[in-house]
């Protein structure tokens, strides 16, 4: 203790250094609204276009679970098969790496031959919690055709650039399609077979390569340019010659621009918008990546696209953005954290009576969170409502409270006498090690949360290290930073300010202490009464497994019909839509009705009506009743 009150300026420029890192730290941290409690978890995603659920149960789910069974790692695994589509979810062990589990899937996919030319696929790397972005792409100048092929072409692979993003998902839109209509009668008037004519287009449906051809002293590369570019080029394939005359493809039947059979179609409308038929993105997080770092990229891709790359006209409108809750959760922190720093403040002002020893005790707060977000950014721990709104001043502050007024009452005892560093350093050393051992007690307290297993612990144990580096940082300013400090404040002579009112308090708790020690059964019975009333209502009481967090959207599904058409499907799509809008509290909603057609990446059953509404800020919970 000597040598960390002579060298007090040393320690005050180590701590001031560490508090420059815990802030870079905090800026590093993932911020998250609440933890990710999902399981490491892959899913297999085979598509068979046409396909009976029977089926694709019998020939491409089965198959499937039987080269995945016996995965090492695996805790469960469990299925769903729908027409045209069989799901197989995963389920591996706690503590299984990611893409170690996703491995061992794909090598045992690889062995698998299926009908049907059915190829099972990966999900994308991410989490139910994953989806940190959604727009819808507008303009009045393009057809939706169009903005289609933007989306697919333009915007989906710019977004994928940036690091940290998973996949985009599309939903809606049109798939384009090149289709040949065929007159039967002129196939038998050119002695023709449909299987000429689809030989004919696949064998010109390419480019290749001829070498070099040397002339001279240079070398000119030899191309074949045959790759269908549009519907001209898709025209004059020849099919066959008569007579020495080629018979092209649009002598034949005639060509135009088609479409994938859609499943699904999306609506979207708030107070200055009304889609009946849009596309959207869904922005994937890969797993493990902070959000807000993704995020900030995702903007400068969004703002790009707005501004430089995307036809006059068009436009990225986002409706669904991670980083309002993101903000949402650091306002709701940042308040927490304020008002408990202040409210620690005055209440040491009131009790020790001394503005500059209650100052200095509340240095221990931010420098003790500041060293915890250090050693959460060291171990990976993500900041979260629970982590962070978990972190009890009162508790943290002890320490620094007791080695305080212990230089306080050395101050007191010579009231007229500089104070010696030896003496200081003496007295010091005797509540080191007590304050020492009374947060390794604390600390030991959140050992039970460590022992947690699956969704338990990945919600409680974020806390119980938060929490734990928040002590060993305290901890590190009591013994090492309030020493040197509070003898540089108090080692003059000078008048100790005594809070009467705390001493007649004290004089006070001294008499009726002295009561109970006479009867005893006086303290006993009360609080004997507390602790039943405490366990009855503890029975009663309503309980949350987590605090609320209101980010102002609802959503909705409506289950259909089996067999309903995507076109009645727009038609519920709007209603629902037309109907929601009516209510003011509602700023926007969106409607998914059907499913994507790229299931590889958006599993969606077809017979559900997703939809997200945001609602206003204001008195919600009434609104929500309303509608």
């Amino acid at each position: 203790m000597l040598s960390i009150i002579q060298k007090r300026w040393v320690m005050l420029c180590l701590f001031v250094m560490m508090c420059i890192f815990g802030y870079y730290s905090w800026k590093q941290l993932s911020i998250e609204a609440y933890p990710d409690i999902a399981d490491v978890t892959s899913q297999v995603v085979t598509q068979v276009p046409g396909l009976a659920a029977e089926e694709v149960e019998q020939q491409i789910t089965i198959p499937l679970e039987r080269a995945i069974n016996g995965l090492p790692g695996m805790h469960v695994m469990r299925s769903k098969s729908t027409f045209g589509l069989s799901m197989i979810t995963i389920v591996f062990k706690d503590g299984t790496e990611d893409y170690w589990s996703r491995q061992r899937v794909q090598e045992r996919l690889n062995e698998v031959e299926l009908p049907y030319g059915a190829v099972p696929g990966l999900d994308p790397l991410t989490s139910p919690v994953g989806e940190v972005y959604r727009y819808i792409i507008e303009s009045d100048q393009h057809s939706l055709r169009e903005l289609t092929d933007l989306q697919n072409w333009v915007i989906i692979p710019r977004i994928k650039e940036v690091s940290g993003v998973a996949d985009v998902t599309n939903f809606g839109g049109i798939t384009t399609q090149f289709q040949v209509e065929v007159d039967p009668s002129k196939l038998e008037q050119y002695n023709l077979s449909l299987s000429q004519v689809v030989e004919a287009i696949e064998n010109n449906n390419a480019n290749v390569g001829g070498s070099v051809l040397n002339r001279g002293d240079l070398g000119y590369v030899v191309r074949g340019i045959g790759l269908i570019g549009n519907l001209d080029d898709l025209g004059h394939i020849v099919v066959s010659t008569t007579s020495g005359v080629p018979v092209f493809l649009n002598d034949i039947g005639s060509l135009k621009y088609g479409n994938l059979e859609r499943k699904g179609v999306l609506g979207y409308t708030d107070r200055t918008r009304n889609y009946s038929e849009s596309l959207e993105g869904i922005v994937l997080l890969l797993k493990h990546e902070n959000p807000s770092k993704v995020l900030e990229d995702i903007h400068v891709a969004v703002d790009e696209l707005n501004n430089e790359t995307l036809p006059e006209g068009v436009r990225i409108h986002t409706f669904l953005d991670r980083t309002n809750l993101v903000d949402t959760t650091l306002s709701t922190v940042s308040h927490t954290l304020l008002m408990g720093m202040a409210l620690v403040v005055l209440v040491l002002i009131l009790f020790l009576g001394n503005w500059r020893g209650a100052l200095l005790v509340s240095i221990t707060i931010p420098v003790s969170l500041l060293i915890a977000f250090i050693l959460m950014h060291l171990t990976d721990i993500p900041a979260n409502l629970l982590s962070l709104g978990a972190i009890d001043f009162g508790i943290i502050v002890d320490g620094a409270i007791v080695m305080l007024e212990t230089i306080l009452k050395k101050r007191e005892d010579n009231p007229k006498q500089y104070l010696e560093e030896k003496s200081m350093a003496q007295r010091t050393k005797e509540v080191g090690r007590p304050i020492l051992f009374s947060t390794i007690v604390i600390i030991t307290a959140y050992l039970p949360l460590f022992a947690f297993e699956r969704v338990e612990r990945k919600l409680f144990t974020p806390m119980a290290f938060t929490m734990s580096y928040a002590m060993i940082g305290a901890l590190l300013v009591a013994l090492l930073l309030i020493p040197g400090l509070a003898y540089a404040i108090y080692r003059k002579p000078h008048k100790i300010y005594k809070n009467k009112w705390l001493d007649r308090l004290k004089d006070k708790y001294i008499r009726t202490i002295t009561r109970f020690l006479e009867a005893p059964l006086k303290a006993i019975i009360p609080s004997g009464l507390i602790l039943t009333a405490g366990i009855v209502l503890s029975v009663v009481v309503g309980k949350d497994f987590l605090p609320e967090l209101d980010e102002g959207s609802i959503w909705l599904q409506v289950n259909l019909p089996p067999g309903i058409s995507v076109e009645k499907s727009r038609e519920l799509s709007d209603t629902l839509r037309a109907r929601t809008m009516k209510y003011s509290e509602v700023t926007y909603i969106m409607v998914q009705a059907g499913m994507t057609t790229e299931l590889i990446r958006s599993p969606l059953h077809i017979l559900k009506c997703p939809s997200v509404l945001s609602l206003m800020m204001n008195g919600r919970k009434e609104k929500l009743k309303r509608i």
